[in-house]
């Protein structure tokens, strides 16, 4: 299937962007890649900002959707923490290995400390989206019972996606291609530091 000269343009520029940094690419560099002239990028994008806040939009479409609206989801939540952690894991795990994904997040990972759109991104919807839906996970099994009454959810929360998004930073600085295995690595060691997470706040735990 033929693809589109828009959907090229935004590979391109997610591609350059990504290796290069936003700042060192521009819109001549990506229209050369494209193979169309300069002129002919202005008929999709208005601006290379217009470009890097369309591959932001699509990152956020990507993930749209919160799990815990789903009563089973919830029930399993519930039930069994570890197997939900586990299997929603397993699914991001899938969802991260998509090429786009990986290279967008590379970017932002590396690029915001220095492009104000992508650290308010990642402080908005990454960061803040992020925790709020794990403060609600642990608001729930505080509820139920599961964990102790006087933890605190949104601390939970912080101290369980910190260490996520440190690994994952540490894979993107370190590397200049996406380690598949050192990814899979990464993914069994959030697990078990969760698993560990939630043992030490067990309401349970002594008794």
């Amino acid at each position: 299937m033929k693809i589109q000269t828009k959907d090229k343009i935004f590979d391109v520029a997610l591609d350059l962007f990504s290796k290069k940094g936003y700042d060192s690419v521009s819109i001549r560099t990506i229209a050369s890649e494209v193979g169309i002239k300069e002129s002919s990028i202005y008929n999709h994008y208005s601006s290379k900002k217009e470009i890097l806040m369309s591959i932001l939009k699509y990152f956020e479409e990507y993930f749209q959707g919160n799990p815990l609206d789903d009563e089973n989801v919830r029930k399993l939540l519930e039930k069994n923490p570890e197997e939900f952690y586990h299997q929603g894991s397993e699914m991001f795990k899938q969802q991260i290995f998509e090429e786009k994904i990986l290279k967008i997040l590379k970017l932002i990972f590396v690029q915001m400390y220095q492009i104000d759109e992508i650290k308010e991104f990642f402080l908005n919807e990454i960061l803040g989206g992020s925790v709020a839906f794990w403060s609600d996970v642990f608001e729930i099994l505080i509820q139920k019972n599961v964990i102790g009454s006087d933890c605190s959810p949104n601390k939970l929360a912080e101290m369980y996606f910190g260490f996520s998004m440190f690994k994952l930073w540490e894979i993107f600085l370190k590397h200049e291609e996406f380690p598949e295995a050192e990814i899979e690595i990464m993914f069994d060691e959030v697990e078990e530091y969760h698993k560990f997470l939630l043992d030490s706040v067990r309401a349970d735990k002594d008794d």
